[in-house]
């Protein structure tokens, strides 16, 4: 046995590993899991990153690296996705990585199963994953850049890992299913390459800086608190446009109606004496009347509008 390891120590010696890292753009982590026993809730992560290196003359891989951040779950309701991130489940101060690690693959085109260890809550343990592996793809707006795609499903017990918290229904039912099916649709890049299929993005002639690292300079910083605290929905102000009705818009226009009308008759009382008391020309006193009734006009809309629901 020992001369057959010696026999391929010159060919592992050889191998060229380069390193890649997850996109994260085109990575998607997608689960669901059984709810009242009658339906499924299905939710995503939105923040994952990820390393190995791979050979692309052999197709092995080795020091793989998955980090999901627990605290981008999302299942389409704010308030439960609150509750995922404490304490009952991924506690995401304490625990903020989920991790699933695998020291070396077949990662040539094909299918397989894979088996690594995930770190769930500070709970490691083996999970086998079913691969289907695409393999190396040439990206089609850039010659000579290229980007490695595979599909991972499985299920996971979330009991194995901590994940307790459970209610139990009238009917015997559990509110949440023990059980979680899930899958990842993976791209990765060399470490060294601008994000595939990013020129589609951007305007022509335009580029965007490189600031990506080696895959084996991955930092393993912290992710920060962003549990937003479960709080009833502000309330709803009313504004006066809002809170309009019937009675208030006919007031409204009646009082527009009478300033209005009132502001006609003055018109014409004050022309007629700025003409005949102060023997103004009928020029001069058709703009003074005009000017005052403007001026009436306007503080008429000003004081009617609200009740009209115009305005503030």
């Amino acid at each position: 046995m020992k001369y057959l390891i010696l026999l391929f120590l010159p060919m592992i010696a050889l191998a060229d590993f380069q390193d890649f890292k997850l996109n994260d753009q085109h990575t998607q982590i997608q689960f669901r899991v059984g709810y009242m026993g009658v339906m499924e809730v299905t939710g995503l992560f939105t923040q994952v990153r990820g390393k190995f290196e791979f050979d692309q003359s052999t197709g092995q891989a080795k020091n793989i690296l998955v980090q999901i951040a627990a605290k981008s779950i999302q299942t389409h309701n704010k308030k439960r996705d609150n509750h995922l991130r404490r304490p009952d489940f991924f506690y995401v101060t304490k625990f903020p990585w989920i991790e699933f690690t695998l020291n070396q693959a077949d990662l040539s085109a094909g299918e397989r199963s894979l088996t690594g260890e995930l770190n769930l809550r500070g709970i490691a343990k083996p999970v086998t994953l079913k691969a289907q592996i695409e393999g190396i793809k040439a990206d089609p707006w850039d010659a000579g850049k290229f980007s490695f795609f595979m599909r991972l499903s499985g299920t996971i017990k979330r009991s194995d890992f901590g994940l307790t918290w459970n209610k139990t229904l009238e009917q015997g039912e559990l509110l949440v299913a023990d059980e979680v099916h899930f899958s990842i649709d993976v791209e990765a890049n060399p470490s060294d390459q601008k994000l595939a299929f990013s020129r589609f993005y951007l305007p022509n002639g335009v580029t965007r800086p490189l600031n990506q690292v080696p895959a084996h300079e991955l930092p393993y910083d912290a992710v920060a608190e962003e549990v937003e605290a479960d709080s009833e929905k502000a309330p709803i102000i009313l504004k006066a446009k809002d809170a309009t009705n019937p009675a208030s818009v006919v007031i409204g226009f009646l009082l527009f109606v009478f300033i209005t009308g009132f502001s006609l008759w003055l018109k014409i009382k004050v022309q007629k004496g700025l003409r005949e008391q102060l023997k103004y020309s009928s020029l001069k006193a058709e703009i003074i009347s005009d000017l005052i009734l403007l001026t009436f006009v306007i503080s008429a809309f000003a004081l009617t509008a609200p009740l009209m629901g115009y305005g503030a």
